[in-house]
């Protein structure tokens, strides 16, 4: 992977805000022959002093305007808590910065518009997120088998993020923060996986949710979420978001068509082409969760940056539109009405 890169003379200067998920963010940036990691921000001190070693070259900080106003860095890694990330996104693109950022972007219509607006003022600039089932191999394969027609016209999908850490609900800044969205939070991740798969976007919304598995602890907003999907061709889909299962964390995806189904549940993951009893069944083995390749979406971004690639694996545009679908799912999860969903 790094072969090609490394005929090219550009270096970009990165910086990377948030040491939980944004750990990984700074191993990629640090491995990549063509990235020299500069800054590393977090504002817990004893995180920072965890990578110093690490990262012997980098700058620590628990200031992230330290990253904004230096003139040097060409892009930014944001993996803070949700609620930094709107006024994080806006400064660093206002400083002149590109922007890879966790999801959510932001929380809110009006922020949203804020950003395409920058980005609309600073058009030489790009953004994209960090949709990671995009790079697993199995769910490759089924975009493919999608795309091709194989499995025939789809009807109904079910996507189902059993997330399984409840403690991280109830404790820490999920449980502190004013707002926290499981949609934005969790089923962000499969709303991207679904609309990635069938090359579509969906028109309406409806949402349920409630916070049964979390009642009586320090998180007050809910713990759960369903969305209903509905398509321009009919094609509905079930996404559901639980962040208070008891359930190993996984991805389950159900694809039915009008010739074959694929199904993939913790119990197994087979293709399903015939009426008849399991023994019809063909078994999948294509890697999942294959977490070694989702820094494939960062090192994507970084290769567009230098032009070596044109295709970034989650363009601006996408992360707008899954944003949308978050915000009027979130929208009908507060009125319990079905919302047509408005796209940025």
């Amino acid at each position: 992977m790094w072969s090609i890169l490394l005929s090219i003379n550009k270096k970009i200067k990165a910086a990377v805000i948030g040491l939980g998920v944004g750990i990984h963010h700074a191993r990629t940036l640090n491995a990549h022959p063509n990235c020299e990691l500069i800054w590393v921000c977090d504002f817990n001190k004893k995180k920072l002093e965890d990578v110093r070693f690490e990262f012997p070259k980098a700058k620590l900080t628990s200031n992230s305007r330290d990253i904004f106003n230096d003139e040097n860095i060409d892009l930014v890694c944001i993996a803070s808590h949700d609620e930094f990330h709107y006024s994080q996104v806006l400064e660093s693109l206002n400083n002149n910065k590109h922007v890879f950022v966790e999801k959510p972007i932001c929380m809110t219509s009006k922020e949203a518009g804020d950003i395409k607006n920058m980005l609309k003022l600073k058009s030489n600039l790009r953004l994209s997120s960090n949709m990671v089932l995009r790079t697993c191999p199995l769910f490759l394969k089924v975009r493919k088998e999608v795309t091709q027609n194989i499995l025939g016209d789809i009807y109904y999908i079910e996507a189902d993020y059993f997330w399984g850490r409840k403690e991280k609900l109830i404790s820490g800044w999920r449980a502190e923060a004013n707002f926290y969205s499981i949609i934005h939070g969790a089923a962000v991740h499969m709303i991207d996986l679904v609309v990635w798969i069938v090359g579509k976007n969906p028109l309406t919304v409806k949402t349920l949710g409630n916070n049964i598995s979390t009642k009586g602890t320090k998180q007050k907003h809910n713990d759960f979420a369903v969305l209903l999907l509905g398509f321009d061709n009919n094609m509905t889909v079930k996404i559901s978001s639980h962040g208070g299962c008891i359930h190993p964390h996984f991805h389950s995806l159900k694809v039915f068509g009008k010739n074959s189904s694929f199904i993939h549940e913790s119990t197994g993951t087979v293709w399903i082409n015939s009426n008849k009893d399991e023994k019809n069944f063909i078994p999948e083995s294509a890697d999942y969760p294959a977490k070694k390749e989702r820094n494939k979406v960062l090192i994507s971004f970084i290769d567009t940056l230098l032009n070596l690639n044109k295709n970034v694996l989650v363009s601006d545009n996408e992360v707008f539109n899954t944003l949308s679908i978050c915000l009027a799912a979130e929208q009908s999860s507060q009125t319990g009405k079905n919302v047509n969903i408005e796209y940025l």
